[in-house]
C-alpha cells in the first residue's frame, strides 16, 4: 500500500461510551448556547495546529448569570490529521444530538474522538 507520506490512518466512528445525557433542558436561549458552543468545538478543530493543543482538546464556555452557563470540550486522538478529527467529531456531534437532544448535560467518546458539555453556574 502506497501512503506518500500521509498517516493513512481514518477515524474510527464506533461509540466507545455513551452517549450519556442528564436533565431535560426546557430553556430555548441555553439550547441554542448549547448548539453554537458545540459547533464551534468542532470548527475549531479544522484549522489548529498540532504543536498547539494537546490531542486537539479545545474548551470553550459561556458564562450566562441567568441561566446558568455552559461549557465543553472536544477531543481527538493525536495520531489524527485535523480534517480527520473534524470528521469524527462531526460524527459525534450529530449522534449527540440525535441521542442527548436538549439536556443540561451530556458526552460521547468515539474510538478516536470526544465531546462532552455541561450546564454551571
Amino acid at each position: 500500500m502506497l501512503s506518500f507520506g500521509v498517516d493513512a490512518r481514518l477515524p474510527v466512528k464506533s461509540i466507545v461510551r455513551g452517549p450519556d445525557c442528564v436533565g431535560k433542558s426546557e430553556d430555548k436561549v441555553y439550547n441554542k448556547r448549547v448548539q453554537r458552543l458545540v459547533d464551534i468545538l468542532v470548527d475549531e478543530t479544522k484549522n489548529v495546529k498540532k504543536e498547539n493543543y494537546n490531542d486537539y482538546s479545545y474548551v470553550h464556555s459561556y458564562p450566562n448569570r441567568d441561566i446558568g452557563s455552559v461549557i465543553g470540550g472536544a477531543t481527538c486522538d493525536r495520531q489524527l490529521w485535523n480534517l480527520d478529527c473534524w470528521s469524527c467529531l462531526v460524527t459525534a456531534k450529530n449522534k449527540l444530538k440525535d441521542n442527548c437532544g436538549h439536556t443540561h448535560d451530556a458526552r460521547i467518546e468515539l474510538a478516536d474522538c470526544s465531546i462532552w458539555y455541561k450546564m454551571i453556574n
